[in-house]
């Protein structure tokens, strides 16, 4: 591409920002049309084919101009001029995104899309299991329900969840002595405090926060509510960044996860 203008043989000057959005409208020109911007010293128009260089004939009515661009007609430099500049490729844009998973919305539960705020559900009732879901689905999580609690910890350790819900009679033993909620009780504060832990069972007093923080979770509901589970969901989080919102903003702030 070009580096001086045909004009007045001045170094365009281009910063790194104005270099990068020419070769961009360059690579989206039209077969057989140019692309013309002002010289930043003489004012003159610069012509160039998608090639980064003049076009060696003279305008035609295929040509490209900005809005308020009066050009004349006039002979062009000669090639040579430019026999020892280095060409410089155009960048192709990416494909368009796969949003398949969009319109089926069949393979959300093993085929988690990033950048979706995801919530997982561990919950033996399948009553309940269906209750939960149709709430998250409509405040536009996705969810991942998994079949086996190594299943859910491998899977914790490599994606980013936003909502946990576990139901204390999963594993069918004392809840301090499952696997899961050991898990979640010892995983880094580096990841945990990103992750809005529920716990749900019999119990529970629902959304009682001593009882929440004496079992390392951030809300506790009774099955007797989880039919109310939308509400609750919605005071709870609510809470929840009133409560740790500011600290977590300063941590982001300082650099720190």
């Amino acid at each position: 591409m070009i580096s001086e203008c045909p004009h007045c043989n001045q170094n365009l000057r281009l910063s790194d920002a104005n270099k990068e959005r020419l070769l961009v409208a360059l690579a989206k020109l039209p077969e057989g049309q140019t692309l013309k911007f002002k010289c930043p010293s003489c004012k003159e128009v610069i012509e160039l084919n998608p090639d980064g260089f003049p076009p060696d004939e003279s305008l035609n009515a295929n040509e490209v101009l900005p809005d308020g661009v009066n050009v004349k007609q006039e002979d062009k430099p000669s090639p040579q001029k430019y026999a020892n500049t280095i060409p410089v490729q155009a960048p192709v844009p990416p494909n368009p995104p796969d949003i398949s998973w969009l319109v089926s919305g069949s393979n959300l539960d093993t085929n988690l899309v990033e950048n979706i705020l995801t919530a997982m559900v561990i919950v033996p009732d399948k009553a309940m299991l269906n209750k939960i879901s149709e709430v998250l689905k409509t405040e536009s999580y996705q969810i991942y329900t998994p079949q086996s609690i190594d299943e859910a910890i491998s899977s914790i350790r490599f994606k980013d969840y936003a909502i946990i819900i576990y139901h204390s009679r999963y594993e069918d033993i004392p809840l301090k002595n499952q696997d899961f909620h050991k898990f979640m009780q010892q995983m880094s504060m580096q990841k945990r405090r990103y992750i809005y832990y529920i716990l749900i069972g019999p119990e529970f007093r629902t959304l009682y926060d001593l009882e929440a923080l004496a079992n390392s979770s951030n809300m506790v509901i009774n099955d007797n509510e989880v039919r109310f589970f939308s509400t609750i969901l919605t005071k709870g989080k609510a809470d929840y960044k009133t409560l740790f919102g500011p600290y977590c903003s300063m941590i982001k702030a300082r650099g720190k996860s």
